[in-house]
């Protein structure tokens, strides 16, 4: 009987380490840590979620570290030094390079759209993702003056994702990360009214226009 041919192009299988579940351990403390804004994911879920957008895109166990701790500490600053005796070097410089990254403001699209290391788009993709899906869900639940809460105007703010994820998509079109980063983006416009947002931005903002 022919045997048949064994298919070439199979995912290569992750075997996750014990560093892995360390680092998810210490991720969701940090994350359970944060203040909470309206009902969440589960710290655990929340943090194992956004390993599992890496590791589906074909990301490795380095990435999928860097995503959960990215996430656990939101807008803090990474305590790089303990997170390199905790998981190594290599995850600590490539937690720094993304931090780097989303933490400039002015000059964040340019540089995701010329960055050729795919580990770092990898890890910002799926923490973009993470917060787009957090929006539609806020968006779900109490409407467009969710939009308030932003420093930017609300047509700003759709501007800047839809260049972000623009900037994210371009070297991988194709891939799982790009496809699902798009139709969040795409919901978010969809469940947004902008003159209602608008309107609750402004409210929002009247005190600091006034001072």
């Amino acid at each position: 009987m022919p045997r048949l041919p064994l298919p070439t192009d199979d995912p290569v299988e992750i075997h996750l380490s014990k560093r892995f579940f360390r680092a998810t351990e210490w991720a969701a403390v940090h994350h359970a840590a944060r203040p909470r804004r309206g009902p969440t994911t589960p710290s655990l879920g929340q943090v194992l979620g956004i390993a599992s957008l890496v590791l589906e895109d074909g990301g490795t166990e380095r990435e999928a570290i860097a995503a959960m701790v990215l996430d656990a500490v939101g807008d803090a600053e990474l305590p790089l030094d303990e997170l390199q005796e905790r998981f190594g070097k290599k995850v600590a410089r490539l937690l720094g390079r993304c931090a780097a990254e989303r933490a400039d403001a002015d000059g964040r699209v340019a540089r995701i759209a010329s960055e050729d290391d795919a580990s770092i788009r990898r890890v910002l993709a799926a923490d973009m993702l993470r917060e787009l899906r957090e929006l539609v869900a806020d968006l779900r639940r109490a409407g467009s003056i969710t939009f308030a809460r932003f420093t930017q105007q609300p047509a700003e703010q759709l501007a800047h994702y839809q260049d972000v994820v623009d900037a994210l998509t371009r070297h991988d079109p194709m891939g799982a990360l790009s496809d699902e980063l798009r139709a969040r983006c795409a919901e978010v416009r969809r469940l947004v009214e902008l003159d209602t947002a608008e309107a609750a931005w402004r409210v929002a903002h009247s005190d600091a226009d006034a001072a």
